[in-house]
């Protein structure tokens, strides 16, 4: 009796142990992109994974950037299932799995906030140069309007190698790359950090929409109709493209 219950209580421990230690979700999506990106010529193509910087006391985090003479691709990796639908211009997406929908922030949007952050440090490279791309496994079926360069996990080392006109010298590229490195403070209390920030801006922005005015431009926000229903535009349009989904 005392030796099943050892056996159990280890059991336990190491499937414990094993919870502990797997990764999450959305790290493991970016475990196997980077694994995808780790397979491109290394004398053309310079990989960051993770690449968190801060500017001021702002920190972005991206999470990957590859680094060329022909184009610098900063990649956004989404890791969800179900059905992912919406417009590139609007500020949400919509996640269905099985009739439960849930909203999604537009990660084109969040991918150009990363490019920005990266123009800021990298101030030689051309704005031309920097490439959005944003990949979700086959465990999405995707349904986007109005996109390009949203892609499947699958199809993202052809996308990147079809770019194949060069923009800029090996020395740029070269000089890009070591800058990133050296920017990069990526580390566990970093990481935390950085995720108290996001929450903060979230709980700013939300509070900015409560109080009817558009988070982006500071303008008065104006009930729509659009394909999906009624929803929220700032009065700024087309100058601000700001809209928010009625809940």
């Amino acid at each position: 009796m005392i030796t099943y219950f050892v056996i159990f209580i280890l059991a336990l421990v190491a499937f414990v142990c094993l919870l502990w230690f797997l990764p999450s979700k959305g790290k493991a999506g970016k475990m196997r992109v980077a694994k995808i990106l780790s397979k491109l010529p290394e004398e053309e193509y310079r990989v960051i994974n993770n690449l968190l910087i801060k500017q001021g006391n702002k920190t972005t985090q991206i999470d990957h950037v590859v680094v060329s003479e022909y184009r610098i691709f900063v990649i956004e990796t989404k890791h969800y299932r179900g059905w992912i639908y919406g417009d590139a211009n609007r500020e949400y997406w919509t996640q269905n799995i099985y009739g439960n929908k849930y909203d999604l922030w537009n990660p084109i949007h969040q991918n150009q906030g990363h490019i920005r952050a990266l123009r800021r440090v990298l101030t030689d490279i051309p704005p031309g140069v920097f490439i959005s791309i944003v990949t979700f496994s086959r465990q999405a079926s995707l349904d986007i309007r109005n996109s390009e360069n949203v892609i499947y996990w699958d199809e993202l080392k052809k996308l990147i190698c079809s770019y194949q006109r060069k923009l800029i010298s090996t020395e740029q590229a070269q000089n890009a790359y070591e800058t990133l490195l050296t920017a990069n403070i990526d580390s566990k209390d970093n990481q935390k950090q950085h995720v108290r920030h996001v929450r903060e801006q979230i709980s700013k922005r939300e509070e900015t929409i409560a109080k009817g005015r558009c988070p982006r431009c500071g303008g008065e926000l104006v009930l729509r109709k659009g394909t999906y229903g009624p929803f929220y535009g700032c009065s700024n349009y087309p100058r601000c493209k700001f809209t928010h989904k009625l809940s």
